[in-house]
């Protein structure tokens, strides 16, 4: 076979494997990216994968992806320099780290240390309001399979892309059918969703079971500004304490409640303490029109029926409604 012939059939080769490649990147789009990683490290010689996501608020979000670590790194922190000029809505790729800049070269090292002669890809974008970046460390690629980076460079960083807003969309949806729209608390469909997958497994619960005072009459009389003002005053306070073991929702009009995981008896009022304090200060804060909440607990341990708890809670609740409008 002569030199020409040869040179075809390895470019033949190439191409098919490049067109096989392509069709799994966009067969699997939608998946995690875990699944996308374990393949694209083997085929395109990339060590690791960082991924960074950016709110309004500031707050970034860093997975890292690493051959030679089976499960990804989450990391969150603040929008910093370094990590800022990762969003410059471009495609850069540095032959070496010493060409990145020495602030944004120290955030990529914080994530993945071997970079040392390596050559890295960024590539960033925005969706829904939310800056993405995500960082490709290359190394040595499997000959078998005949793909070079630079060969499908612009499909593959375009197939990022898409799958990154894919990333950030699925993980919109999915904020949105569990949290509450004006307050940002979970909602009533995610309280019995996770009655249902968790709360009736718990060894123990606490039950706090809320209801805004006077907010028909703060409707009626000012507005329903002023009345959204109330609810999130009260969720405000709620969210100063809620943690892994303490969830907040929003169930609806003036109703609210709080689940302790796992807890122990004595902590009911402890728990409740702190949120009195948090609203509290949410009053001095905001000064004018202070929120007023009526509150009632229920504890129990071992086997309890979630519903049941919660209907004790909120006949509770509305006992100490009652107190409260015979002091006003």
């Amino acid at each position: 076979m002569g030199k020409e012939n040869i040179n075809t059939a390895e470019y033949l080769k190439s191409l098919e494997n490049i067109i096989q490649f392509q069709s799994y990147v966009l067969e699997h789009i939608h998946d995690d990216f875990s699944v996308l990683f374990n393949i694209i490290s083997k085929s395109l010689g990339i060590d690791a994968m960082l991924t960074y996501s950016c709110t309004e608020a500031g707050m970034v979000e860093s997975v890292v992806y690493n051959k030679d670590v089976s499960n990804p790194a989450k990391y969150n922190t603040y929008l910093n320099a370094g990590i800022g000029r990762m969003f410059n809505m471009n495609h850069n790729i540095y032959s070496f780290p010493e060409e990145l800049p020495d602030d944004m070269r120290e955030e990529i090292q914080k994530a993945y240390e071997d970079i040392a002669g390596k050559e890295i890809v960024v590539c960033s974008g925005i969706v829904e309001s939310v800056l993405y970046s995500v960082v490709l460390i290359l190394g040595e690629h499997d000959t078998d399979l005949g793909i070079e980076f630079n060969d499908c460079s612009d499909m593959f960083l375009n197939s990022v892309h898409l799958m990154m807003e894919s990333r950030i969309m699925t993980q919109k949806m999915r904020y949105d059918s569990e949290h509450d729209l004006l307050t940002g608390l979970y909602n009533r469909r995610c309280y019995f969703s996770k009655c249902k997958e968790e709360y009736n497994m718990l060894a123990s619960v606490g039950i706090f079971f809320m209801d805004v005072n006077y907010l028909k009459k703060t409707n009626d009389m000012y507005g329903h500004d002023a009345g959204d003002a109330l609810l999130k005053k009260a969720a405000e306070s709620i969210k100063a304490i809620v943690c892994e073991n303490i969830h907040g929702f929003r169930m609806g009009g003036d109703e609210f409640i709080m689940v302790a995981l796992n807890c122990a008896e004595s902590d009911i009022p402890k728990i409740k303490a702190r949120w009195e304090k948090e609203l509290e200060i949410v009053n001095e804060k905001y000064g004018m029109s202070p929120c007023s909440v009526a509150v009632g607990t229920a504890f129990a341990r071992g086997s309890f029926q979630i519903e049941e708890l919660c209907k004790l809670a909120d006949d509770r609740m509305y006992e100490d409604k009652r107190r409260k409008h015979n002091c006003r």
